[in-house]
């Protein structure tokens, strides 16, 4: 159960949104969410192509509006290109992951505070504060008493019920909103903050980012009108720890707060699946190229996971492409195989590959309680008895392993490559580099329209 009532910890948490600021960030904080920034946009650029971010658009509707839908040429209500921008972003499950919460924050962070901050003609420096505002409080909610990871024993996905609250915090920054209001928004979007699990490996799962940060928009111009809900969610009865039979640690919980920063122990990543996959393909890619290893050579492969992931939903004989990225046995054999894990490796046409499906019931799947969160080890055996192993301690991508800064940009070059031409894609990634040199943010979107070549 939740501990006994602890006031005050919603109020703090409107204190900080409301009062955060570009200039106290300090410049590796900013860097992290620039970082953030760029990858999302690739992302979202990339999953803008993709057939159902397309029928998620055409069922929003076009109402007209200030706010851009990333990818096309649309422009429409902050709520609906919210929706659209933060399903995009997690479409293709390639977009960052805070492990110690468990949750993508910044797709439904990012896709508010875009919207939001398009809509209030922000600038970027009010983006960045947005954003890591937002990640703050929906990582805090998450990581403290490992609140986030509950959820999912529970079969919650964190993405869509957390994510409500960090993108109701972006969101509603630009907003300029009271204290009381904010209080307000964050009791708002909690009477809509779900996520299951079971929809991992369909179009479902990128649909929580989606409604967390259409929610989160909507939330915060209602609260801003007057709009009331109630206004201490995060303590006494029926706290949204309580009402899932969870915990948390009040003091722990805002401790730190505006001096200690979530979004420095983001993960970016490498590969386009699952985050708990990625060190899985990781692995393989060095040991299939360390020691010439062919499918053909293989008898079995052992993977050893962190047993929290084991609660995760899993296809041992995926499907299609969006079964594949929740897939471990299928990440060890496309890793093998391909020696890559790209966008390419996880589609539906790629899973049909006969190969690849004999390859994955050679695979083997255990928890190891040495393990600690998201390491993998795993071990090759070959028909002619020879055995090969490897530890990822951490995984490409991780704090403690980045992605260094040409990798970053290839990765968000090749993902917005696809939806727009290379001149607006380079100026694209040199706005980002100087955002805060942006008096409005209409510039930065404006370049992530087909044909918009800003001045």
């Amino acid at each position: 159960m939740a501990e006994a009532q602890t006031s005050g910890i919603t109020q703090q948490f409107a204190d900080f949104v409301i009062e955060l600021a570009y200039q106290d960030l300090p410049p590796e904080i900013i860097e992290c969410a620039k970082n953030g920034i760029l990858d999302f946009l690739g992302v979202a650029l990339l999953g803008s192509q993709d057939e159902s971010a397309r029928m998620i658009l055409q069922s929003s509707g076009n109402s007209g509006g200030a706010a851009t839908v990333l990818g096309t040429d649309t422009q429409t209500t902050p709520t609906q290109a919210a929706m659209v921008n933060s399903y995009a972003a997690h479409a293709l499950d390639y977009d960052d992951t805070q492990h110690d919460c468990g949750t993508h924050i910044s797709a439904p962070v990012l896709g508010a505070a875009l919207a939001s901050a398009e809509a209030c003609r922000g600038s970027g420096k009010d983006l960045i504060a947005a954003y890591v505002a937002g990640f703050e409080v929906g990582c805090r909610l998450g990581r403290v008493a490992r609140f986030g990871d509950y959820l999912q024993t529970r079969g919650v996905h964190g993405t869509g019920f957390l994510g409500h609250f960090g993108a109701v915090a972006a969101a509603a920054k630009p907003m300029n909103l009271k204290a009381l209001q904010m209080r307000r928004a964050f009791g708002i979007v909690a009477a809509q903050a779900a996520g299951l699990l079971r929809s991992f490996g369909t179009m479902c799962k990128p649909l929580h980012a989606a409604n967390a940060a259409h929610n989160a928009v909507r939330s915060a111009l209602l609260a801003r009108q007057g709009f009331t809900g109630p206004d201490d969610i995060f303590e006494g009865k029926n706290n949204i720890f309580e009402v899932f039979g969870g915990r948390t640690d009040p003091v722990h919980l805002v401790q730190g707060l505006g001096r200690q920063f979530e979004i420095s122990r983001n993960t970016i990543k490498a590969y386009a699946c699952a985050g708990g996959r990625n060190p899985v393909i990781e692995a393989m890619v060095l040991l299939a190229e360390q020691h010439v290893l062919q499918p053909h050579d293989v008898s079995a492969i052992q993977v050893w996971l962190w047993p929290h992931l084991m609660s995760t939903p899993n296809y041992p004989q995926p499907r299609t492409g969006l079964e594949s990225k929740f897939s471990t046995e299928y990440a060890a054999a496309v890793g093998l195989t391909d020696h890559a894990g790209g966008i390419n490796q996880f589609t539906d046409e790629r899973v049909a590959d006969s190969w690849l499906a004999a390859l994955c019931r050679r695979v083997t799947v255990t928890a190891d309680e040495q393990l600690e969160q998201y390491q993998v080890r795993v071990l090759i055996r070959t028909c002619d008895g020879r055995e090969f192993s490897h530890f990822i301690p951490a995984q490409k991508g991780d704090p403690r392993n980045p992605l260094s800064h040409d990798e970053l940009v290839a990765k968000f070059r090749a993902n917005a490559l696809t939806a727009l031409p290379e001149g607006q894609v380079q100026r694209l990634a040199a706005m980002v580099r100087d955002l805060e040199t942006v008096t409005d943010i209409a510039e930065l979107t404006r370049l992530c329209r087909p044909g918009q070549m800003a001045s």
